[in-house]
């Protein structure tokens, strides 16, 4: 999607961020432990969680702690086998917990619902889509399929970002995000392409090649959706980026937005139609 030009320090600070990053990324997907792209991946969740709650309730602790708790708890009975068996008592434990949370300091009024209704909210979205990547990853070939989602979110926004910076012209949703134009998010889907070509061609063979297309375009259709959907959280409460934890990146969330609805795409691809 189109963005408007950044300046060349920040650009640094993103590529030296990713060439940290990804190193340890893969060796979590293929050489280490079983347990430690699930623990960190519930980590990053928590600290989204916390960004999130920061935004949705910046003055009040205790509702803060208690979404952390309650994201804690969603990815769990997401990703655990033993907990799944009791996600209908976590989301009634949810519901009841987030009012009452609430409840406990209420003012100022004018903003209660909203708070409220983060605090439901709030644990589901991240709970359940960063669970997916970890049920993602326990699938058979299960770190191709997750670098394949983190490929469609990655090249799909740096595709639409030179494509809408050297030829967007129509806007793609002002009132949410000004910047992002329709020449970009076309570029975004072209790259989504090129990402599940690679997935065939190169690390991902059981991947047959009308599939990765199809399941290109979905998902980096969604993708482009869950960033609008984080830019009109973040408009809504009037700030920029949701954190500053990555450098040159912004936060948890600025990062995560369009990977979390692309992991959701490809898992449900996984279950559906992969053997």
């Amino acid at each position: 999607m189109a963005e408007s030009p950044r300046p060349k320090s920040n650009l640094f600070l993103r590529l030296a961020t990713a060439a940290v990053a990804a190193p340890l990324l893969l060796w979590l997907l293929y050489l280490g432990p079983a347990w430690g792209f699930p623990a960190v991946t519930t980590l990053v969740c928590l600290l989204g969680a916390w960004e999130l709650s920061a935004m949705a309730s910046p003055q009040h602790l205790g509702v803060r702690l208690w979404n952390l708790v309650a994201t804690l708890g969603v990815i769990s009975a997401t990703a655990l086998p033993a907990a799944a068996a009791h996600f209908p008592l976590l989301l009634m434990a949810l519901v009841c917990g987030g009012m009452l949370a609430n409840l406990a300091r209420p003012e100022p009024m004018e903003g209660a619902a909203a708070r409220l209704a983060w605090s439901i909210a709030g644990p589901l979205y991240l709970g359940t889509l960063f669970g997916a990547l970890i049920l993602l990853f326990r699938r058979d070939h299960g770190g191709s399929w997750v670098v394949l989602a983190l490929l469609f979110s990655f090249i799909s926004d740096t595709a639409g970002y030179f494509v809408g910076r050297a030829i967007g012209k129509r806007k793609l949703s002002p009132v949410v995000s000004p910047k992002k134009t329709i020449e970009g998010s076309l570029g975004g889907l072209a790259g989504g392409v090129l990402s599940g070509l690679l997935a065939h061609f190169w690390f991902l063979p059981v991947l047959p090649l009308l599939h990765a297309v199809l399941l290109a375009l979905v998902a980096t259709a969604l993708g482009q959706a869950g960033d609008l959907c984080e830019s009109l959280i973040k408009r809504s409460v009037g700030i920029k980026d949701s954190g500053n934890i990555l450098p040159g990146h912004g936060g948890i969330l600025d990062r995560s937005d369009a990977m979390l609805f692309c992991g959701a795409a490809v898992w449900a691809y996984v279950s559906f139609f992969a053997s």
